[in-house]
């Protein structure tokens, strides 16, 4: 049987799991519509992101007697206001943020408060106070017994947030030279009357035929890219994935880190270029879709002596979609800014976290994506205090 056989809906039906729906009042989305067709995609950046290189408060006074060299020229920033700035790579995010179309979040951070790059993922990937060997991942609970959203992990392997009950789908790039049809045609025949091997099998058929579609070939083996393109494909496919998860690595700057120039500079244009290709590649998607980008914790606020930064504790977090609030008329960066005066520093260090991560994730998945609250309060994120942050 070849896999012309197996169509995108088959196998996505197959691969992935099913979620509720619901609303709560207080946020006015773009498209709220919640009728199963919204779109969530999560961005996990491992090594934890410098949020005070991300998002620049140029305004406060104390930034640069702290980290002066890692502050790109004024006349490059792309300000926000008269306090917050995006660095300069960030053009894409900009274009999005003057559309309203981005929202950031400054000081954020989950429950973790030590320096653990393995504990600080596993908190704000399972949605638990403290770091354990959970069994299931925040998103995947959220999931559990739902009817109606299907979910996929995108990358090597699934990652805690999608571990649990329910079951989810998987998708990796190539790392070998591509198998002809015919190879695929024989493989399925000699599959069809197993089982157990011949339905894997036919999942396996049609997520290549969902991407290959649209994959280039000079994108298929580079990394993050094919992840985002692939990511675009599954949410944009007829009866497919609501929501992705995708993870970008290598944030860990603890020497040269740079300015306007350099290794943190370069990740800032990966994950800027990336969210614009996401934003293209889903074309109509994108009115129903919110993208979260999140990291385990940030970084100090002085510059270490190898001229990076060492594991901190707030960051920033963005939300981005075309699903998104119109942002217009609200502070270009939310929530409380703590300060950066010495007295106002955690630990006498780090910047202070005033956000709670997930608030901001809880407030998504009920006005965004429908789940209740008390599924988001008491199964999601158990023991997450009523009220938090709000986008509205």
């Amino acid at each position: 049987m070849s896999s012309k056989h197996f169509s995108r809906r088959q196998f996505l039906k197959s691969a992935a799991v099913l979620a509720g729906a619901g609303s709560i009042p207080g946020l006015s989305w773009a498209n709220s519509a919640l009728s199963g067709d919204n779109k969530l995609a999560v961005i996990i950046l491992r090594g934890a992101m410098d949020g005070l290189s991300a998002v620049i408060p140029y305004g406060d006074p104390h930034l640069s007697g702290y980290r002066a060299a890692l502050i790109p020229e004024e006349n490059s920033l792309l300000k926000l206001d008269n306090f917050f700035a995006l660095h300069p790579a960030f053009s894409g995010l900009y274009q999005l943020q003057q559309s309203g179309e981005l929202g950031i979040v400054h000081a954020i951070a989950s429950a973790y408060r030590e320096r653990s790059h393995f504990d600080g993922q596993n908190v704000l990937e399972s949605g638990f106070d403290v770091a354990m060997p959970h069994s299931s991942g925040w998103l995947n609970r959220a999931i559990q017994g739902q009817s109606q959203q299907q979910a996929m992990a995108l990358g090597q392997a699934v990652p805690l947030i999608l571990r649990g009950e329910a079951s989810v789908g998987s998708w990796a790039p190539p790392v070998l030279p591509a198998i002809n049809d015919d190879t695929m045609g024989r493989l399925s025949r000699l599959y069809d009357s197993d089982s157990f091997l011949g339905p894997r099998l036919q999942e396996a058929l049609n997520a290549r035929q969902v991407v290959a579609q649209d994959m280039t070939e000079t994108s298929a083996n580079q990394g993050f890219p094919a992840l985002v393109e692939a990511a675009a494909s599954f949410l944009r496919a007829p009866g497919g994935a609501n929501i992705v998860v995708l993870e970008n690595d290598n944030w860990d700057t603890h020497a040269n880190q740079g300015g306007g120039q350099g290794a943190l500079q370069r990740k800032f244009t990966e994950l800027d270029t990336s969210i614009m290709q996401l934003k293209l590649g889903l074309g109509a998607t994108w009115k129903n879709t919110v993208v979260v980008v999140m990291t385990e914790f940030g970084r100090t606020v002085r510059v270490n002596g190898s001229s990076g930064t060492d594991h901190g504790t707030a960051s920033a977090a963005f939300v981005a979609g075309g699903a998104m609030p119109n942002f217009g008329r609200r502070p270009a960066v939310m929530g409380p800014w703590p300060g950066l005066g010495e007295s106002s520093l955690r630990e006498n260090r780090d910047l202070q976290p005033t956000n709670d991560l997930r608030h901001l994730l809880a407030e998504i998945l009920q006005s965004h994506m429908g789940f209740s609250s008390e599924l988001v309060r008491n199964t999601v994120f158990p023991g997450l205090s009523v009220g938090g942050f709000r986008l509205s």
